[in-house]
């Protein structure tokens, strides 16, 4: 008799999607992590974010069998045609799981949020946890700001998230749902899982003079890529930058288009990357930026530290201090210091650059070691 609490997740997206960036990553490290202690299912969508196919090898609207990498027991995803989803159907899955706990993650999901809370309203049996993943961070708000808070004011007024955990992944994210949720206290912080960091990383030739830069993350208003463009523009040393990642705003991406036909040749926009590569991209550039306006975790800053890359990001996100520890620098969103800092970058020699890429090593294996993830996530879902 399988004795092991019953979890199920739910979330818009989930492996194999990679396209809806770092969440995806995120919930699948930690279902990785939790499968030895929990019976796990996952209700997501058929589709990867802006995709009109469903994912190959699956059935759609029925319970699958998953291998998620590295792992030979299989997990049960319900890949769900959104159309389809609806309350009466989320009510059988309930059902036919009977789980102990249910893990929801964002909160402006009609289908994957507000489904399973409207299913579990009246449900005293079930230990409903909430993950915002970064939805609730200022940056975040800006974008629909007038919808977003009326959807708010509503799930405060509804009594939807009365008995509810909250699982915060970073402190400053604790304090963002207690400030739109005060009367909320049980959140509990418990840090992402990411990627093991390279046990050997190999550094790249760097000369006074040039820089290979990479921005690798989802292309859209938040993540910045048309300030970076400009900036790029008006600097004259020899500096080459290559994007990677899914369009997620098409309006965005034109206005990005139309700066990059007037770049020289040395900026190119090179499509989207598997999770599975992001590690061996990153290691053939000097660095990674991404004058982003706000992360929650930063899986590309992560992996671009774990492979020995330092970072050139803002202030935005958790990986702070990074010149003081000689793994990048954190930049303001003013034009004349990223120019700056930038500068910096591109005149170091190879010494000194062996010195920031030890350095962004450090960070991240210390991030590793130090991370209690799975007992953390065992608190959670006690």
């Amino acid at each position: 008799m399988n004795s092991k609490k019953k979890l199920l997740i739910s979330y818009d997206w989930f492996y194999p999607g990679f396209r809806a960036g770092g969440p995806i990553q995120s919930l699948t490290n930690l279902t990785i992590a939790l499968i030895p202690d929990y019976e796990i299912f996952v209700i997501t969508g058929s589709r990867d974010l802006n995709s009109t196919k469903s994912y190959s090898s699956i059935i759609v609207n029925r319970w699958n069998d998953v291998y998620l990498p590295g792992n030979q027991k299989a997990i049960k995803v319900f890949y769900a045609d959104k159309k389809t989803l609806n309350k009466s159907t989320y009510n059988n899955l309930i059902e036919q799981i009977k789980p102990s706990i249910v893990y929801l993650n964002g909160i402006f999901s009609y289908v994957f949020f507000l489904l399973p809370l409207l299913c579990l309203k009246r449900n005293n049996t079930v230990k409903v946890v909430v993950c915002p993943r970064g939805m609730l961070k200022k940056g975040a708000l800006s974008s629909k700001a007038f919808k977003k808070k009326i959807y708010i004011n509503y799930l405060k007024l509804s009594g939807l998230l009365k008995m509810v955990s909250w699982h915060a992944t970073t402190p400053e994210e604790r304090a963002d749902v207690k400030q739109h949720f005060p009367r909320n206290d049980a959140v509990l912080v418990a840090a992402n899982i990411p990627r093991r960091p390279l046990a050997n990383f190999s550094i790249i030739s760097k000369q006074p003079g040039e820089l290979k830069l990479v921005y690798l993350s989802l292309i859209n208003p938040h993540k910045n890529l048309l300030l970076l463009l400009k900036i790029l523009r008006e600097l004259e040393s020899k500096v080459s930058l290559d994007v990677y990642g899914p369009v997620v705003d098409e309006l965005y991406w034109a206005g990005c288009v139309d700066f990059l036909k007037q770049m020289p040749a040395t900026v190119q926009y090179k499509g989207a990357v598997a999770p599975s590569m992001v590690q061996e991209v990153l290691s053939n550039y000097h660095a990674l930026i991404l004058l982003t306006k706000g992360e929650n975790f930063g899986h590309a800053i992560y992996e671009s530290l774990s492979v020995g890359r330092p970072v050139i990001t803002t202030h935005f996100t958790p990986w702070q201090q990074l010149h003081e520890q000689h793994a990048g620098v954190n930049v303001s969103l003013e034009q004349e210091d990223c120019t700056k800092k930038i500068n910096a970058f591109i005149q170091m020699d190879q010494e000194e650059y062996n010195m920031y890429c030890s350095g962004a090593h450090a960070v991240a294996a210390n991030y590793y070691k130090n991370l209690n993830a799975a007992n953390s996530y065992k608190e959670l879902f006690m």
